[in-house]
C-alpha cells in the first residue's frame, strides 16, 4: 500500500478507533454510572444489598436473628390459597456465611456502603475476565452492556462476585487450595453452583474436592455458630417458600416449563434431570484432549439448568464459559445482550424462551461435536484442540 493510499485510510481508521471507544468503552462507563446513580436518586439503590445483606449485618451486630421465616411462609400461604403473592422480596436469604461477610458494610452509613459494594462488584466483572483470560478490551465493555451485570449491579445481588469466585477457580485449577476456597466460597454464598463441586470430581481433583467440601460445610457452621445458629432450624423451609413463592417469574428452566401447563413438581425434576445430563457429558468430556476447559463451561450452565430460580442477573455468569471458548470477541459475547431488561417474567412468559436461548448459546461452543465428514470414532485428538474450539 502506497503512501496515498495509507492517508486515505488514515481518516476511516481515527473513525473506527473513536467508535469503538466510544462503543465499547464510554457507552458501558455512561450507562452503569447513570442505572446506579438512577437507583441512588430514586431511594432503590442495591435492593437486594439493603434488604439482603446490609439490613441483615445490622440484625446480627445487634445479637437478632437476621432471616424472616415467617414472611416467607405467609407468601407461601397466600400463593396456595390462590391469590398473588408477594414476589419482589428483599429479606435476607442467603446462608449464613454470606450474612456475615456482610457484617462490615453494616457499620457504616447505607449509602456509603451501597456505593463501596456497587465498586466491589465492578471490579470483581472486571477482575473475572481478567482471570478467566480475556485479551480483548472491547469484551469487558460488553459485559457491562449486558442486562445480567446491569440487573446484578442495579440490585445489590452476589452474582458479579460468583463470577469472580468462577473464575479463580478456573484459573489456579493446577492447584489445590485455592481453586477449593474458590468454589467453596462460591457455593457457600449461593447453593446453586454445586454443579462446579462436581467439576473437581469430573477432572479427578479428589484433594480439591474434599477441601473445597470441607471449607463449606465448616465454613458454613462456624458462620452460622456466630449468629447464635439463628434461622439454621427453619432454613430448609424458608428456602421452600421461596422457591414455590417465585419459581414461576423468573427465567429457569422450572419458569418455562412451567408457563407451559407443567406441574412445579415435574418442572424441577425435568431441570434436575437435564443438569444431570449436561454433568455426566461433562464428565466423559473432561478426559478428552482439552476436555477441562470444555468440562468447567458446561458445569457452569448445568448450574443455572439445575436451579429452580434464575433471576436475570445469574446469567453474568455465563461469561465465565464465553471467555473460555472465547477470548476475544465473537458473536457469542454479543448473545447476552439479547436479554430483555426484566426483573421478573410475570404476564411476559415469551421471555423465558430468550433467556434459555442464550443460557444454551455457550453450549454449541462448548460441545465436542465431531469434525464434518468424519465419524465420532475416528476424530483425530486433535480435532478437539484449542484452535478448534476458538474457531
Amino acid at each position: 500500500m502506497g503512501p496515498a493510499a495509507r492517508n486515505q485510510r488514515r481518516p476511516f481508521t481515527a473513525i473506527h478507533r473513536a467508535s469503538s471507544v466510544l462503543v465499547f468503552a464510554v457507552l458501558p462507563i455512561v450507562v452503569t454510572f447513570a442505572l446506579l446513580g438512577n437507583g441512588l436518586s430514586r431511594g432503590l439503590f442495591l435492593y437486594d444489598f439493603k434488604g439482603g445483606l446490609y439490613g441483615a449485618g445490622k440484625d446480627i451486630v445487634h445479637g437478632d436473628n437476621p432471616y424472616r421465616p415467617t414472611y416467607l411462609e405467609q407468601q407461601a400461604a397466600v400463593k396456595r390459597g390462590g391469590e398473588k403473592a408477594e414476589t419482589v422480596i428483599s429479606v435476607p436469604v442467603y446462608p449464613a456465611s454470606a450474612l456475615v461477610a456482610a457484617v462490615p458494610f453494616s457499620f457504616l452509613p447505607y449509602r456509603v456502603a451501597g456505593v463501596l459494594f456497587a465498586l466491589l462488584s465492578i471490579g470483581a466483572v472486571l477482575g473475572g475476565l481478567r482471570l478467566l483470560g480475556v485479551s480483548d478490551w472491547r469484551c469487558y465493555g460488553v459485559s457491562f452492556l449486558s442486562w445480567p451485570v446491569a440487573h446484578g449491579l442495579m440490585l445489590g445481588s452476589l452474582t458479579p462476585l460468583l463470577v469472580l469466585g468462577a473464575a479463580a477457580a478456573w484459573r489456579f485449577r493446577s492447584r489445590v487450595w485455592p481453586p477449593a476456597l474458590a468454589i467453596a466460597a462460591v457455593v457457600s454464598a449461593k447453593l446453586f453452583p454445586w454443579p462446579l463441586a462436581v467439576w473437581l470430581l469430573a477432572t479427578r481433583r479428589i484433594r480439591a474436592f474434599v477441601v473445597a467440601t470441607a471449607v463449606a460445610l465448616g465454613g458454613t457452621l462456624a458462620a452460622w455458630a456466630a449468629i447464635g445458629f439463628h434461622g439454621l432450624r427453619d432454613y430448609p423451609s424458608m428456602l421452600s417458600h421461596l422457591s414455590f413463592v417465585s419459581e414461576d417469574v423468573g427465567v429457569s428452566v422450572v419458569a418455562g416449563l412451567i408457563a407451559l401447563g407443567v406441574s412445579a413438581a415435574a418442572a424441577k425434576s425435568v431441570a434436575f434431570l437435564l443438569a444431570g445430563g449436561l454433568l455426566i457429558a461433562a464428565w466423559r468430556i473432561a478426559r478428552r484432549p482439552d476436555g477441562d476447559r470444555r468440562a468447567y463451561g458446561i458445569a457452569v450452565i448445568a448450574a443455572l439448568v439445575a436451579s429452580p430460580m434464575v433471576w436475570p442477573h445469574y446469567l453474568a455468569l455465563l461469561f465465565v464459559p464465553i471467555a473460555l471458548v472465547s477470548p476475544t470477541l465473537s458473536w457469542l459475547w454479543l448473545t447476552p445482550l439479547l436479554a430483555y431488561p426484566v426483573a421478573q417474567t410475570t404476564g411476559r412468559p415469551w421471555v423465558i424462551p430468550l433467556y434459555l436461548a442464550i443460557i444454551a448459546a455457550p453450549l454449541v461452543r462448548l460441545w465436542p461435536w465431531p469434525a464434518a465428514g468424519v465419524p465420532r470414532a475416528l476424530e483425530p485428538a486433535g480435532a478437539t484442540s484449542e484452535s478448534r474450539l476458538n474457531a
